[in-house]
């Protein structure tokens, strides 16, 4: 993985620690994340699709690899356990 970002130049958009988020998720994972993790400009940036597609095909919760935000984790486990099934 790499921690430039050719979408935006030397602002990459992608708030302090998301980088080492997905690096660790890699890592647990044993996955190689996409170089690109986001595209377009000033307004019109957003993730990349090679990130959504990562993110879908290995489980990667976005609000915790962007913001660092746990609450998506703990209450997708907590809808699955009252569903009777696992996350």
């Amino acid at each position: 993985m790499t921690t430039s970002n050719p979408a935006s130049g030397t602002d990459t958009g992608v708030p302090g620690g998301a980088l080492e988020r997905l690096a660790l998720f890699a890592e647990w994972t044993r996955t190689t994340p996409p170089e690109r993790i986001t595209e377009g400009k000033g307004e019109d940036l957003t993730f990349s699709r090679d990130l959504l597609t990562y993110a879908r095909r290995n489980g990667l919760n976005l609000d915790w690899f962007f913001l660092g935000d746990e609450r998506g984790l703990v209450l997708s486990y907590h809808h699955a356990a009252l569903k009777g099934g696992a996350a």
